[in-house]
């Protein structure tokens, strides 16, 4: 072992003395050679990684240029869907001044939670607004902060709005039972009501205007009483998918 660490030694003394002789251009030429045979594989080495931080630099690079791009994709859609939420109200809301907050989280379990969305005191939202989507109504405002508020949503069995067939006019309750099923009730036995036909928000209510779209008629069914029937719906706003609603701050109709 020591005697391959002195040959190592001298090879290397021999090679430096060999480079120091001679003239510039037979300097030059030496190491021309020794860097093309002797030393290619220590220079090859170097070059490689040399080669290797700089693809990694350009990697990261790349990849920092990536991520950027991505979260600006992510910023532009979000605005585009909340520019497509603001003009997307698809009915007639009269003269009622409205703003558009976001769906930020729940609370509650299953067929009982509740919207929460980032508007509130500071942003004119009392207790009792009325709720909207752009399909149709959501529910109405149950709690307010500064910052955001809590929506009871229809779907949540403890609220309750009149409403009536927009074709004839019969009245009835809007509920929905523990298991999700939205339903008029309290409709008269021998009422002129059809599935298929749309109910709305009723000139009794005091929360919405009248005529604000709730759903169509899936079922109908007799109550066990034999004096009421009641009309299952099809609502046409899906609560658990909303991403905005529009809050009702001022009901000109009132």
């Amino acid at each position: 072992m020591i005697l391959k660490k002195y040959i190592l030694h001298a090879v290397l003394l021999i090679l430096s003395l060999a480079m120091l002789l001679g003239s510039q251009e037979a300097r030059i030429a030496k190491a021309s050679f020794f860097g093309r045979t002797i030393f290619f594989p220590l220079v090859h080495s170097l070059k490689a990684i040399e080669s290797n931080q700089q693809l990694k630099q350009d990697n990261f690079s790349l990849r920092s240029q990536l991520t950027e791009s991505t979260l600006h994709n992510l910023e532009l859609q979000n605005e585009l869907r909340q520019y497509r939420d603001e003009q997307a109200i698809a009915f007639s809301t009269g003269e009622g001044d409205f703003i558009l907050a976001e769906v930020i989280g729940f609370s509650g379990q299953f067929q009982e939670r509740n919207l929460i969305v980032n508007k509130g005191r500071l942003h004119q939202i009392k207790p009792g607004s009325a709720v909207i989507s752009g399909r149709g109504i959501v529910g109405k405002i149950v709690s307010v902060t500064d910052t955001y508020s809590v929506i009871l949503p229809y779907s949540n069995p403890r609220f309750q709005v009149p409403v009536m067939d927009q074709r004839t006019g019969v009245q009835g309750i809007l509920q929905s039972d523990i298991s999700g099923i939205i339903s008029m009730n309290m409709v008269k036995l021998g009422s002129e009501i059809a599935t298929g036909d749309t109910i709305v928000t009723s000139n009794l209510s005091r929360l919405y205007p009248k005529g604000f779209p709730i759903g169509t008629i899936s079922r109908i069914r007799e109550s066990t009483d034999n004096l009421f029937i009641s009309a299952e719906l099809s609502p046409f706003t899906l609560v658990e998918n909303l991403e905005h609603v529009f809050i009702l701050t001022k009901r000109k109709d009132l």
